[in-house]
């Protein structure tokens, strides 16, 4: 069963950074209407381009950090939050993508031009796909582990505690009036 369980978390975790990049490219293609750009200084500006990242980035954090609660919170108080497959699972889809975007940037010759500001933060531009974007999504998954670990502690334990047993008064190592197995001394009646 713990097998099982790290392996929702590990799939779950990799599927959720796919989602992720992908609602994010989305999103940026959308973008604010045009006379807000032009309010902005256009869209290519530096604080546009930050703006954007960072409303994209807030909600790809809440959605990470959703989708990591509903994956990891235990339903018992032995099944542990497996937060670290869960990451590993991120961490092996943002490899994927990373390679996905070396080969998409080296085909296109006029990504080569992009500014810097561009490949860091549009989520649109290969390699990175937003830099921000990784981040919230680590950030999201993180939170989420630290409140699925605090259900987990919250929930009453299955197993069954035993009180202890009163500890027996301790014996004098010096005394000669107890026989020497520890066998119960016997008093002998009045005469």
């Amino acid at each position: 069963m713990k097998a099982a369980r790290r392996s929702i978390a590990f799939a779950s975790g990799a599927l959720m950074f796919c989602f992720g990049t992908a609602a994010a490219m989305q999103y940026a293609k959308t973008g604010l209407p045009r006379h807000v750009y032009t309010m902005l200084g256009g869209r290519n500006s530096l604080q546009v381009m930050l703006g954007e990242a960072l409303a994209i980035a807030l909600v790809l954090f809440i959605v990470a950090a959703i989708w990591g609660y509903l994956t990891l919170r235990p339903a018992r108080r032995r099944h542990r939050p497996y937060t670290s497959w869960f990451m590993a699972g991120i961490g092996l889809a943002w490899a994927g993508w990373l390679i996905f975007g070396a080969f998409t940037f080296a085909l296109k010759p006029r990504s080569y031009s992009a500014p810097l500001q561009t490949m860091l933060l549009s989520s649109g531009a290969a390699p990175l796909f937003g830099a921000l974007n990784i981040f919230a999504v680590l950030g999201g998954a993180f939170v989420a582990g630290r409140v699925a670990k605090k259900r987990q502690l919250a929930l009453p334990s299955t197993r069954s505690r035993r009180l202890p047993k009163d500890p027996e008064p301790q014996q004098d190592a010096g005394d000669s009036s107890q026989s020497p197995l520890g066998a119960p001394s016997t008093v002998s009646p009045p005469h």
